[in-house]
């Protein structure tokens, strides 16, 4: 907890300093017992072992000549006095540790977010969405609570117990030995019990790790399950989940609750034996009756903050199964990165080159997506790229982008092997419009500007129009200002697509890739999401997936993809009569 706490050491610092204080005055009113007890409702002497420091012999010999009822009305001012104290320094542990912990909380998410947003594809390919949102809101969240009470009570509790121990050593130390005996023993307890408890909060946030999954499977496709009427299915599938971490978070429980009756009962005995002994010195008059009372109060005292420090213990184990959770994604090494000495992408000016390029997903897979795929996509055309599903085009602008490396072979713009050139630059030139319409849940005006942070309300319209999206905008009661929903669920598949491309507009990219951009919308919202391709398209080198004619009729060049190679190449007319693939996929997939 302490390295995770490290970049806010300064909340620490006067949290631990607050404790110190705090503490101190709980001794000081706990010292009060021995002028109460003996002093003042007695009237008989404060005695003392033999052998204690000289300045407390001092001071008890000042508190025995003092008078019973000056002491008394003392005691009734000062109490209440460090009472006051003691609550100010409460409250200043309290917000020292607390803002320690969410500052330590917002740190650890914040390195999470910056993580993922620095991961390439590949680790979001391995990944379930629900897993990642665990991360940073359950796991995170245990490692908050164990700074704010498991860190505080670590440092407190043992100031407490050496305090208390302290007062009982200054006493009799031969009686504080027989404690000491037990302190192993619940040691021991601690660790074993400890480890379980580990043990099994793993096991439970990995099923809380599971009930996020499914809650943003079912959310996400909440129209499948409905027009399926899976309801009761998926309650079903969420019942299984939800009970499955039940039984591991209780038995985590259960283990954490056994600490504290076990390490009680142990102090106890050792209490009861110290009692036997205390108490015949005071039968004896070797020992005042308030001397012995702040002695077995100390020793009885210490049971608090050693009970505290064994749930501790537990919480800290529950907090190093979530933290050993968070490390493992930032210790995550991104496949893709910017190489040493990386230099800035030129845009190209002649031609996007594939040469002999080979990429699988998965290392162990056992098909190659593309094999030897070799071509040059010439700057200023429009390349269409055809074939059956799974044939690797949809990979080959994957590999463009540089959301993954090559296996074999080399990507490159011109003379420039694109693994040589930032990401950032290479990207800022390439420009993507997907079947997969992702918005954001905030304005359109906020959905249009991630094109182009900066643009203002005339540039964002000017995009708007080309993308023949201006018109249903401007009919929208709060026109830029209205909120498009969760991935622009008020808005149609025909607007929503409208809106990608002025978004790609605002963005100017010298390359374009469009990735089955109209697959998903009927003919009239297709017409006019085509019309806005046509702008979009004039002046830039485009590369084209479509299972539609009227995509890439005129593109210049076509490539016929099979099992990840090019089979032939051409333009529509001439592959019409050429490829016996092409012949069929536009048969049947364009409508010819």
């Amino acid at each position: 907890m302490l390295y995770l706490a490290r970049r806010n050491w300064r909340y620490l610092v006067w949290g631990i300093l607050s404790m110190i204080a705090c503490a101190g005055f709980e001794g000081v009113q706990f010292g009060a017992i021995v002028p109460l007890a003996d002093r003042i409702f007695t009237n008989k002497p404060i005695i003392l072992p033999t052998g204690l420091p000289p300045f407390l012999v001092k001071y008890a010999d000042q508190l025995n000549g003092m008078d019973r009822n000056t002491l008394f009305y003392g005691v009734i001012i000062i109490i209440p006095l460090f009472y006051v104290i003691k609550g100010g320094f409460g409250y200043l542990k309290g917000l020292f540790m607390n803002t320690l912990a969410q500052r330590s909380v917002m740190d650890v998410r914040g390195d999470l977010f910056r993580k993922y947003q620095a991961l390439s594809m590949d680790f979001y390919s391995q990944k379930r969405q629900g897993e990642l949102m665990s991360r940073i809101t359950n796991d995170a969240g245990f490692i908050g609570h164990a700074i704010s009470f498991g860190l505080t009570d670590i440092f407190y509790q043992t100031i407490l117990a050496v305090m208390f121990a302290g007062i009982a050593l200054t006493i009799s130390w031969k009686m504080v030995l027989i404690i000491l005996v037990v302190f192993p023993l619940n040691g021991w307890l601690i660790h074993v019990i400890g480890k379980t408890v580990k043990k099994q909060s793993i096991q439970s946030q990995e099923s809380m790790a599971d009930l996020n999954s499914i809650l943003v499977e079912t959310n996400q496709g909440v129209a499948i399950v409905k027009a399926f009427s899976r309801e009761q299915h998926e309650i079903d599938r969420f019942d299984v989940l939800n009970k499955k971490f039940y039984r591991a978070f209780i038995k985590s429980i259960r283990r954490s609750l056994v600490l504290s009756p076990v390490t009680e009962v142990l102090a106890a005995l050792a209490v009861v034996v110290v009692f036997w002994i205390g108490g015949k010195y005071v039968l004896e008059g070797k020992m005042s009756f308030g001397v012995f009372a702040l002695f077995l109060s100390s020793l009885i005292s210490i049971q608090r903050p050693i009970k505290k420090l064994a749930e501790v213990y537990s919480i800290n184990q529950q907090a190093l199964a979530s933290s050993k959770r968070v490390y493992d994604f930032l210790d995550w090494k991104p496949l893709i990165t910017d190489a040493s000495g990386a230099q800035e992408c030129r845009p190209p000016d002649k031609a996007i080159i594939f040469n002999d390029v080979s990429f699988r997903y998965e290392k162990d897979q056992p098909n190659q997506i593309i094999r030897n795929f070799s071509h040059q996509f010439e700057i200023g055309k429009v390349t269409a790229l055809v074939g059956p599903t799974g044939c690797g085009k949809t990979t080959v602008m994957n590999l463009i982008l540089r959301f993954y490396d090559a296996d074999a072979g080399v990507v490159s713009f011109d003379d420039q092997d694109i693994k040589n050139v930032t990401v950032a630059s290479l990207r800022s030139h390439v420009g993507l419009v997907t079947q997969d319409m992702i918005l954001f849940n905030e304005s359109i005006r906020e959905n249009l500007r991630y094109g182009k942070l900066d643009a203002t309300d005339s540039e964002l319209l000017e995009a708007a129009r080309q993308a023949l999206a201006l018109e249903f905008i401007e009919r929208m009661p709060e026109g830029l200002d209205t909120i498009v929903g969760d991935r622009g669920m008020k808005l149609s598949g025909g607007q929503k697509q409208r809106l990608c491309i002025a978004r790609a507009i605002l963005k100017n990219p010298r390359i374009l890739l469009l990735d089955e951009a109209t697959s998903a919308l009927d003919p009239q919202s297709e017409h006019m999401v085509q019309q806005a391709l046509d702008n979009l398209m004039k002046g830039r080198t485009v590369i084209v997936i479509a299972h539609r004619l009227s995509t890439i009729r005129h593109a210049d060049c076509i490539l016929v993809m099979e099992r990840g190679q090019i089979l032939q190449k051409g333009v529509h007319d001439d592959l019409l009569t050429s490829s016996a693939l092409y012949a069929k996929l536009a048969s049947y997939h364009f409508n010819q």
